[in-house]
């Protein structure tokens, strides 16, 4: 038990005016003060007797939540004692004042349940709690705290874009540089007709072609599947972003890894800071990578030098470099990179235009106030013929070695 801050302001005034009415030598003064600190006492004695018997038990739904998105405390508490008093539930909650709640007396054995939204116009870690239960006295003057739930951590993960994939790529070696083939998928673009061999699906035999030959059966054999690569860069180096920059170039680096990865690709991410999650497919790895994007910020560690050469280690396919104010060496860097690389390009979040730093780098400005996702969109193409004409001229060329 301890007094509220009402309930000292009370005390520190009654024991004023008992003094006062000492000194003054006005009966009338002495009694309202010893009156009022009675009345401190009796208060306190009250909430000392008061026992509660509740379980508390809080929820937060979804646990990870994107930028924008609802996300809700759910509170149930239920009573196995008496009949309860007023109840106040405080939660405190990361960046704000948190949670104060009010529930009215619960019944015995009965359940009340609340809930209260959590702010994500920020992303980053939500702290909530530890959720403290008080009981205070009909006049506020003291009260009694209990811890009710401990402390959870809420992931708010930057805001995705829907945004189109970029072209697939091709390398200097059809079967192990920018797109892979898929095992165990089949294509339905027809490709060539082969022998039959043991294990093929009958299904798949050509029978007209069959038909022509003395001996052998003639097999479909459809264009296999490909599977991109894509590497997004993402340049947190605090000379080269502002708080609105670095904001929007983690959304623009977790938009694009996403729809890399619905598409099937093989997609990394590496940052100016070190880190490097090598490719990957799947729900996981891009949960992996928009965890670390969650709470990413502004460093003074590492060099775009730097991270381009790791970056480069193992690199094919697409490579997407995003950053705030790039200089010159920068782009040319990018520029440089070995031809495994067939696709280059740089998002830029200072400038107005759209232009070319080389022959092989495509710069696109994105500068405040504009869409990412309008300008991403206006500069990818999105004609599927494109991919299937590259991967058969890959074809030929390896057909002619």
């Amino acid at each position: 038990m301890r007094p509220t801050r009402h309930g000292l302001l009370v005390a520190i005034g009654a024991a004023g005016l008992i003094a006062l009415g000492r000194f003054l030598g006005l009966t009338e003064l002495f009694a309202i003060g010893s009156s009022v600190a009675l009345l401190v006492v009796a208060c306190g004695v009250w909430v000392s007797t008061r026992s509660i018997d509740v379980v508390v038990a809080r929820s937060v739904r979804p646990s990870r939540v994107h930028v924008g998105n609802p996300c809700t405390v759910e509170v149930n508490v239920r009573n196995r004692g008496r009949t309860s008093p007023v109840l106040r539930l405080r939660d405190p909650v990361t960046g704000t004042a948190g949670a104060d709640l009010l529930l009215a007396p619960i019944g015995r054995r009965k359940t009340s349940n609340v809930a209260y939204r959590l702010p994500t116009s920020t992303r980053g870690l939500v702290t909530v709690g530890p959720m403290t239960i008080e009981v205070s006295d009909p006049f506020g003057l003291a009260s009694a705290r209990s811890r009710a739930a401990r402390p959870v951590e809420i992931t708010v993960l930057p805001r995705i874009d829907e945004i189109p994939p970029l072209p697939r790529t091709v390398g200097p070696d059809p079967d192990g540089g920018a797109e892979t083939g898929s095992l165990g998928r089949v294509g339905e673009d027809f490709a060539a007709l082969r022998p039959y061999v043991v294990g093929d699906d009958l299904r798949r035999v050509h029978w007209p072609s069959s038909a022509r030959t003395d001996d052998d059966l003639l097999v479909r054999q459809d264009d296999t599947p490909w599977q991109g690569r894509i590497c997004v860069l993402l340049d947190l180096r605090r000379e080269a972003h502002d708080l609105d920059t670095i904001e929007r170039a983690v959304s623009a680096a977790a938009s694009i890894l996403r729809t890399h990865l619905r598409r099937g690709d093989h997609v990394r991410l590496v940052s100016t800071t070190g880190v490097d999650t090598g490719y990957g497919l799947g729900a996981s790895h891009l949960d992996g990578m928009l965890e670390f994007l969650a709470v990413a910020d502004r460093s003074n560690r590492g060099t775009m030098h730097g991270a381009l050469d790791a970056a480069e280690r193992g690199a094919s396919g697409a490579l997407v470099v995003i950053t705030g104010r790039p200089s010159g060496p920068d782009l040319d860097a990018v520029e440089a990179i070995g031809p495994a690389v067939s696709l280059r390009r740089v998002v830029r979040l200072d400038i107005h235009d759209r232009s070319a730093s080389g022959r092989r780098t495509q710069v696109l400005g994105v500068p405040p106030g504009t869409s990412f996702a309008e300008a991403w969109t206006t500069a990818t193409p999105t004609n599927g013929r494109t991919a299937r004409s590259r991967r058969a001229s890959v074809r030929r060329r390896t057909a002619a070695r």
